[in-house]
C-alpha cells in the first residue's frame, strides 16, 4: 500500500511518500524551487520512487491547527486528489502528530500549541495513545490551567514553550521543553496503521482545525 502524507501546519508543505512504514520520500530532506506547490512536490515524489499516481492507496493529511492559507490549500489538494483516485483521506490534526512525537520520545503527556490572532492560541492535550487529543482555543493562562489539571509531567511543544512553562499555575509540575515546534511528518508514514482506518471517501472530506470546529 503506498500512501502519500501532507504536512500542512509547519513551515512550509512536506510530503511523504511511503509502504510497510518505510518512508521512501521526504520532500523536506530536499531543497528545490518548487517546494511550495504541492503538485510539483508529488511529481518529483512519484519520480523519485519510480511510482505513478494511480499507485497512491491512502492520502493521510495534517488538518492543523496552523497557517489558515497553507492548511486550506494542503487538505484542498489531498481531497481534491482523493476524489479524482476514488481512495480515502484521513486527517489528522498537528496536535496529535506533535502529541505522537513527543510522547514516544519523553513518555509524558504533550501540551502543544498554535499562535492565533488576537493574542489566542490553539492549545492541545495529548495523553497518550489510543487517546483523543483535546484541542481549546483561548487565552494560554486561562486555557492551559484547565486542560492540565491534574496532570504532574508534561512536556511542551510549539511556539509558546517558555511561556507555557513559567505559567503561575504550573508552579510545582514538572514541565520538559521538547525544543520541539512541530511533530514529524515521518509519523504519517511510520505510525500509518493509527490513521489509515479514519479513511473518508467522497461525498465525505477532510475539513480544517479551526476556532468553529473544536
Amino acid at each position: 500500500m503506498l500512501i502519500l502524507g501532507i504536512s500542512t501546519s509547519s513551515g512550509q508543505f512536506a510530503l511523504l511518500l511511503g509502504e510497510n512504514n518505510r518512508a521512501l520520500y521526504d520532500s523536506s530532506e530536499y531543497e528545490t524551487e518548487d517546494n511550495k506547490e504541492l503538485y510539483h512536490l508529488l511529481q518529483n515524489a512519484l519520480t523519485a520512487c519510480n511510482k505513478k499516481t494511480s499507485d497512491i492507496s491512502r492520502i493521510i493529511v495534517d488538518t492543523g491547527p496552523g497557517g489558515t492559507s497553507r492548511v486550506r490549500t494542503g487538505i484542498a489538494f489531498a481531497n481534491s486528489l482523493a476524489y479524482s483516485l476514488n481512495i480515502p483521506v484521513c486527517p489528522v490534526s498537528t496536535m496529535e502528530l506533535a502529541g505522537l512525537d513527543a510522547y514516544a520520545r519523553y513518555g509524558f503527556p504533550v501540551v502543544n500549541s498554535v499562535k492565533s490572532i488576537k493574542g489566542n492560541a490553539y492549545v492541545g492535550l495529548y495523553r497518550g495513545e489510543n487517546e483523543a487529543v483535546e484541542i481549546r482555543y483561548g487565552l494560554l493562562e486561562e486555557i492551559v490551567p484547565q486542560l492540565v489539571a491534574g496532570i504532574d509531567r508534561l512536556t511542551v511543544v510549539g511556539v509558546h514553550r517558555e511561556l507555557i512553562a513559567q505559567l503561575p499555575a504550573l508552579s510545582g509540575k514538572t514541565v520538559i521543553d521538547s525544543q520541539m515546534q512541530y511533530g514529524n511528518a515521518r509519523i504519517f508514514i511510520e505510525k500509518s496503521e493509527l490513521f489509515i482506518d479514519r479513511g473518508l471517501v467522497f461525498p465525505q472530506f477532510v475539513t480544517p482545525v479551526t476556532e468553529q470546529t473544536i
